[in-house]
C-alpha cells in the first residue's frame, strides 16, 4: 500500500476543503420593495407587509461624524437633536404628535450616517411623511437659539452619563488617538467636542445643515401596512417641492496605516480592569469585512470559543471577553475587549491574549469553529427580519443598503458574505490585518480611592388622521400535555423560525431567606451541564444549530427559551428538554460562576445607576424580602459566597415541575406539530409537589428620607425617588398605566419635558410601576448634572405633589395616553419574541385569556376622573424613598436644604 500517497491525497483533500464554502445560505423569503427617485433626488423605497396595522417611516441621511471638521465635531449629533424640537410648519416638540396616536419614534447618528424613523399606525402615515418632509425642508426657520442652546445642554448632559458617568466610558475617546492621524474624519467621536459645541455659532450649525440634509443627500423607506398608490401620492405632495441641496462627496476607503504599537494607560472609577486590542480592517461590505465578524465569533462567542474558553472558563483570569468588527464605510477596526478578575494584571492577561492570538494566526481557524460561526450570523440575520419598523427593521435595513451600497435589496447578498466565507478566506485576512505588532492598546485600571417637484400643499395644517385600521391580536391556541405542562401556541409562518420559551413560576422570591440569588444561580446554570451533555458540548450544539439557548430569572419567574430554524427545531427541543430536565449543577461550574457572580457584584457598586436602583430597592424592602435584592439578581458578596450545590439542587427539586410551568411557541408551527414535538422532548417529565413560597406585605414609608451614595468626583447625580406600588394583577392597573403615561412613561410626560426640555438638566427621565406578583415598586429615575441635584429632586417632588393636587390630569393629557397605549398595542406583536414575551406574562400574573382581546375596551374605558384617582391613590409624594448617587461633597448641602426629610449616608461597601 503506497501510504504516502494516501497521505498526499489527505492533504490535498484538506485543502480543498479549506478553501470551500459551507453549504449553501438559508434561503430568504423574498423582499418586495419599489425604488425610484424624486426629480430633486430623493431615493424613495416602498416595502408592503400588512401582518399588524403599522407603517415605517425611516429616513437616512448620507452625514455622519465623518462630514465634520476640526473645530466643528459634534454638529451631525447635535442636529439629530434639534430635528426632533420642531420645523416651520410644526414648531413644537416631535414625540408629541406620535405618541398622542400610538406612535415611536428615533433617530441615531454615526460616524458614516444619520437616520429618524417613526413607526405609526397606519391611518398616521400622512402625518409621519408630512413631519419628516417639514424637519428636512423647513427646520432652519424654526431654528432658536433658545432652541440650539437647550439641546447643546442636553448633550452635554449626554456625554456626561455615557462617558464621564460611565465605567470605562472614557476608552472610546482615549482609542481615537491610538487608532487614527489628526486629520482623518474618524479620529474624533460621534458626540464630538463640548469646546466644539459651546463654540459654535448659529451660522455654523445651519450651514451645516443646508450642506447635508436634503432630498438629494438621503434616503427615505416607507414600510409596512400602507397603499402603494397613495404612499407615493404623499411622498410627491411633501418631498416633491424640497429643493436639493448640493452634491455631498463620498470618500469610500481610508485604512490609516499603524507603524507600530501605540499604547495608553488611563484610571478610571472602576473595580476590575480591562485591557484594549484595536486594529484597522476593511471598511463595511468590502472583501473581508465578513471574515473579521466570523474571526470574532470563533474568537470570544460561546463558552468553546478561543479567548472565553481558556481566560473565563478554564483559567478563569478574565471576568469577561468580547470581541467585534466596528464597520464603517472608510474603515473598521477588529475590537478585542479583556475584564480581568480580580488578582490579575493587564499585563498578565496580555501575555495570555497574545499568545492565543499568535496559536490561532499561525494553526489558523478550523471548519468546525466556521460553521458555527457562520450558522450562527445565518440565523441571526433571519431573525432580524422579524419587524418591519426601527433601529435594524427591514425599513432600516432597504436604507441602509441603498445609502451603502446602492441598491436596497442586498439581504440574499449579505447573508452569502458569511455562508461564502471559507477556513481560508478568514485565516488569511486575519493575518493580514492582525499584527501584534501594529496595533493600539488601551490600559483602563481602577482609580486609587479618593476622598473628598411643483406642488402646491398646505404644510401649516398638520394632516387628519386616515381611515383607522382593523387590529385583531393574534388567536391563542391551548392545550395541555399529558403530564399536565400547559402549552400555547400562537401560528406566524412568514418566516422560518420558531421560539420557544418556558415559563417556571419560581422566581428570585422563591430564594432562602439567607440565600439571595439561589434562583438566579440555578437558571444560570441549567445549561453548565446535564446528565448528557458537558458545558462546553452544550455550546457547541448550540452553535452548530444555529440557535438562541437563554436561561433567565426574575423576581417572580425563570424561563428556558429557545429561538431556532424550522428545519432544526427537533434537535433544539431534544437540548432544550435535556436542560430542563436532567441539570447536574456541577461543582466546579458552580465555583467558576461563583467567581464571576462576585466579579458583577463588585462592578455594579460602580455603575451609577446599578447602585441607586440597588439602594433602592434595598432600603425600600429591607434586606430579608424577597423584592429587596438587586434587580440583577446576583444576590449579596456574602450570600454568594454561602450558596452550595445542595441550594441548587433543592431549589430544583422543589419547583421544577410540569405543574409548575408552561411552554409558548409562537412562529412557523401548528398547535399539532407543537403538541407532537413536546410531548415527545419532555416525555420523562413528571409533575411533583411545588415548595409554596409567599411574597409578604412590605411596610410602606411613613415620611421621606434621603440616601446619598458617595461617589467623589461624579459629574452627574443618579436620582431614584418613588415608593411601594402595587401588585400586577390590581383592578386599577389599566388606570396606573394611563396615568403613569402622562406622568412619567412617555417622551412627552410632565417628568421629562421638565427636566430635560424646559430646563435641560438631563437627557432623559422616566417613571414606572414594575410588575410583580407582590407589591412592586414605583420608581421616578434621573441622570442629572450634579450641579443642579437639589433642583432636580425638588422638581421631581413638585410634579408628584401637582399631579395628586392642584394640577391634576387634564382632558388632553388622558385622551393623548389612551391613544398612546392603544395605538401603540399592535406594535407589541411585530416578533416572534416579542408575541412569546407577552405570552408569557399572561402565564406569570395568571391573566386571563381574554387579556389581548380585551385590551382596548379596557384602555377606552378609563376616564379622567379615574386616571386622576388612580394618581391620588398610588403616588404618594410626602413619603418617598429618594436615592442620590453622586459627589456627597457637592450635593449634601443642597440636599440638606430641601427639608424634605432625613438624609442618610449608604457606603458603597453596603452594596
Amino acid at each position: 500500500m503506497n501510504t504516502k500517497h494516501l497521505v498526499g491525497c489527505a492533504v490535498v483533500m484538506l485543502a480543498v476543503a479549506l478553501a470551500m464554502p459551507l453549504a449553501s445560505a438559508q434561503e430568504l423569503p423574498p423582499i418586495e420593495y419599489e425604488k425610484y427617485e424624486l426629480p430633486n433626488g430623493l431615493d424613495v423605497i416602498l416595502h408592503e407587509d400588512h401582518s399588524i396595522p403599522m407603517v415605517a417611516v425611516n429616513v437616512w441621511y448620507y452625514v455622519g461624524s465623518k462630514n465634520e471638521e476640526e473645530g466643528r465635531t459634534g454638529f451631525a449629533h447635535l442636529f439629530e437633536h434639534m430635528m426632533f424640537q420642531g420645523s416651520e410648519n410644526h414648531d413644537a416638540d416631535y414625540f408629541a404628535p406620535l405618541e398622542k396616536v400610538g406612535g415611536s419614534v428615533n433617530g441615531s447618528t454615526t460616524q458614516d450616517r444619520t437616520n429618524y424613523w417613526e413607526n405609526v399606525p397606519s391611518n398616521y402615515l400622512e402625518m409621519a411623511i408630512w413631519l419628516e418632509a417639514d424637519r428636512m425642508g423647513y427646520l432652519l426657520p424654526a431654528m432658536t437659539q433658545e432652541k440650539l442652546d437647550n439641546q447643546r445642554d442636553v448633550v452635554k448632559n449626554e456625554r456626561r452619563q455615557g462617558v464621564d458617568n460611565q465605567p470605562y466610558g472614557k476608552s472610546y475617546e482615549l482609542m481615537k488617538p491610538l487608532l487614527y492621524p489628526d486629520d482623518h474624519p474618524y479620529s474624533w467621536t460621534v458626540i464630538g467636542s463640548m469646546d466644539d459645541l459651546t463654540a459654535a455659532s448659529m451660522d455654523d450649525v445651519q450651514n451645516f445643515f443646508k450642506q447635508y440634509y436634503h432630498p438629494a443627500n438621503a434616503s427615505l423607506c416607507i414600510a409596512g401596512d400602507f397603499d402603494p398608490a397613495q404612499a407615493k401620492e404623499l411622498v410627491e405632495k411633501y418631498f416633491g417641492p424640497i429643493p436639493a441641496g448640493p452634491m455631498v462627496d463620498r470618500t469610500t476607503d481610508w485604512i490609516p496605516e499603524m507603524e507600530g504599537e501605540r499604547r495608553a494607560k488611563a484610571e478610571d472609577n472602576v473595580k476590575l480592569p480591562r485591557l484594549y486590542y484595536a486594529w484597522h480592517t476593511p471598511g463595511y461590505y468590502k472583501p473581508g469585512d465578513a471574515e473579521f465578524d466570523l474571526f470574532a465569533n470563533v474568537l470570544a462567542s460561546g463558552k468553546t470559543s478561543r479567548l472565553y474558553k481558556e481566560l473565563v472558563y478554564d483559567k478563569k483570569m478574565a471576568q469577561d471577553v468580547s470581541a467585534y468588527q466596528a464597520s464603517g464605510e472608510l474603515s473598521s477596526t477588529f475590537n478585542i475587549q479583556v475584564t480581568a478578575k480580580d488578582g490579575y494584571t493587564l499585563e498578565e492577561i496580555e501575555q495570555e491574549v497574545d499568545r492565543i492570538l499568535t496559536e490561532v494566526l499561525k494553526s489558523g481557524i478550523t471548519q468546525d469553529e466556521l460553521v458555527r460561526a457562520s450558522t450562527n450570523w445565518e440565523t441571526g440575520f433571519v431573525r432580524g427580519l422579524q419587524r418591519v419598523g426601527g433601529f435594524g427593521g427591514v425599513a432600516d435595513r432597504l436604507n441602509g443598503y441603498n445609502v451603502f451600497l446602492g441598491e436596497p435589496d442586498m439581504f440574499q447578498w449579505d447573508m452569502n458574505r458569511y455562508s461564502n466565507a471559507t477556513v481560508e478566506s478568514v485565516n488569511s485576512y486575519a493575518r493580514k490585518y492582525i499584527d501584534l505588532d501594529k496595533r493600539a492598546v488601551l490600559h483602563i485600571t481602577p482609580r486609587g480611592e479618593v476622598m473628598a417637484m411643483d406642488v402646491d400643499v398646505d404644510r401649516a395644517t398638520k394632516p387628519a388622521e386616515g381611515p383607522v385600521p382593523s387590529f385583531d391580536p393574534p388567536s391563542i391556541q391551548r392545550a395541555e400535555l399529558s403530564n399536565g405542562l400547559e402549552l400555547l401556541v400562537v401560528e406566524d409562518h412568514s418566516l422560518p423560525l420558531v421560539q420557544t420559551t418556558m415559563e417556571l413560576k419560581s422566581g428570585w422570591a422563591a430564594d432562602p431567606a439567607d440565600r439571595p440569588g439561589v434562583a438566579s444561580i440555578a437558571a444560570d446554570m441549567l445549561n453548565e451541564g446535564t446528565e448528557n451533555r458537558t458545558a462546553l458540548e452544550i455550546n457547541d450544539e448550540v452553535q452548530r444549530l444555529g440557535a438562541n439557548l437563554g436561561t433567565n430569572s426574575t423576581f417572580d419567574g425563570t424561563t428556558v427559551s429557545l429561538n431556532i430554524l424550522k428545519k432544526n427545531l427537533d434537535a433544539g427541543l431534544d437540548l432544550m428538554s435535556d436542560v430542563v430536565l436532567n441539570p447536574t449543577f456541577p461543582e466546579d461550574e458552580l465555583e467558576r460562576l461563583r467567581e464571576n457572580y462576585l466579579g458583577r457584584i463588585q462592578q455594579e457598586s460602580k455603575q451609577p445607576f446599578t447602585a441607586a436602583f440597588k439602594t433602592f430597592l434595598r432600603k425600600l424592602y429591607g434586606p430579608t424580602h424577597p423584592y429587596g435584592q438587586s434587580y440583577t439578581g446576583h444576590g449579596t458578596e456574602q450570600s454568594v459566597k454561602a450558596i452550595t450545590r445542595g441550594d441548587l439542587v433543592t431549589f430544583y427539586e422543589n419547583n421544577f415541575y410540569p405543574n409548575n410551568a408552561a411552554v409558548v411557541m409562537v412562529g412557523d408551527i401548528t398547535l399539532d406539530e407543537a403538541t407532537q414535538t413536546l410531548e415527545k422532548a419532555f416525555k420523562g417529565w413528571a409533575p411533583g409537589t411545588v415548595a409554596a413560597s409567599e411574597v409578604p406585605e412590605p411596610e410602606p414609608l411613613q415620611s421621606t428620607k434621603i440616601c446619598i451614595v458617595d461617589k467623589p468626583g461624579a459629574a452627574q447625580s443618579v436620582i431614584v425617588a418613588g415608593h411601594l406600588g402595587v401588585k400586577r394583577n390590581n383592578p386599577d392597573w389599566m388606570a396606573i398605566n394611563v396615568m403613569n403615561n402622562v406622568f412619567g412613561g412617555q417622551f412627552t410626560s410632565r417628568l421629562n419635558m421638565n427636566l430635560r426640555e424646559d430646563k435641560g438638566y438631563t437627557y432623559g427621565a422616566s417613571a414606572f410601576f414594575s410588575s410583580r406578583k407582590g407589591v412592586g415598586p414605583f420608581l421616578a429615575y434621573a441622570q442629572v448634572q450634579s450641579d443642579v441635584t437639589k433642583e432636580s429632586v425638588t422638581e421631581i417632588i413638585n410634579e408628584l405633589r401637582d399631579i395628586t393636587s392642584i394640577r391634576p390630569l387634564t382632558d388632553e393629557e388622558v385622551v393623548n395616553s389612551k391613544n398612546n397605549l392603544i395605538k401603540s398595542f399592535p406594535s407589541e406583536f411585530d416578533t416572534y419574541n416579542g408575541i412569546a414575551g407577552e405570552l408569557v406574562q399572561m402565564v406569570r400574573f395568571n391573566l386571563p385569556p381574554s387579556e389581548w382581546a380585551t385590551y382596548v375596551e379596557r384602555v377606552e374605558a378609563i376616564d379622567g376622573a379615574t386616571a386622576t384617582q388612580a394618581a391620588k391613590d398610588y403616588l404618594h409624594p410626602d413619603q418617598l424613598l429618594i436615592v442620590v448617587v453622586g459627589d456627597r461633597n457637592a450635593i449634601e448641602e443642597g440636599l440638606t436644604e430641601l427639608q424634605v426629610g432625613d438624609i442618610v449616608h449608604i457606603d458603597t461597601g453596603e452594596l
